[in-house]
């Protein structure tokens, strides 16, 4: 048996606890919105933060594109396909997971550009969304292993692109300050 079904194996037999199981439920679906309120905080908290939220954005879009592309790439399907499990699929791709990559890509630029905690608290927001995924079924391991590669590609795409397209960025954020603030 290949390593990624075993793994995947020994964390479906943690199933069967009623509480438990509607939590990874929630936790599967729900922690991914921590992405748009966290890109809505940054932005309302001052110059710098709106920085730091157009870069996150950038990089999670980035991030999110390629977990689509390595999924054109890779086909490999869902475990609710083939084994009985919280959640169940018609057979579709699964690698790599979304969900987990959304997440990832927006906390590995925060702790790129100096907001540690907040980027931590995404990381390991995405490392617990991608065991939960795994959990109720909707993912084997390695395809939350492929969402932290496809989000590091993000990551390395923004950080080599910001400054050569600082002359876009910036002065759209001047107009947001200028006009739309002072509108405000």
């Amino acid at each position: 048996m290949p390593l990624n079904e075993a793994i995947f194996l020994k964390i479906q037999a943690l199933t069967g606890v009623t509480v438990i199981d509607q939590v990874m439920l929630f936790l599967a679906e729900a922690l991914v919105l921590a992405v748009p309120l966290s890109m809505i905080y940054l932005w309302f908290s001052g110059r710098e933060g709106r920085e730091d939220a157009a870069f996150t954005f950038g990089t999670t879009l980035l991030g999110i594109a390629a977990a689509y592309a390595i999924g054109l790439l890779y086909f490999h399907e869902n475990p609710s396909a083939t084994y009985e499990t919280l959640v169940s699929h018609r057979p579709e791709n699964s690698f790599p997971s979304q969900h987990t990559a959304a997440l990832f890509s927006a906390g590995l630029p925060l702790i790129l550009r100096k907001r540690k905690a907040f980027g931590y608290l995404l990381t390991v927001a995405a490392v617990i969304t991608g065991f939960a995924r795994v959990y109720v079924g909707e993912h084997w391991p390695v395809d939350i292993l492929g969402a932290f590669i496809a989000s590091g590609i993000g990551l390395a795409v923004a950080y080599f692109s910001w400054k050569p397209l600082e002359p876009v960025w910036r002065p759209l954020l001047d107009f947001y300050e200028e006009k739309i603030l002072d509108f405000l």
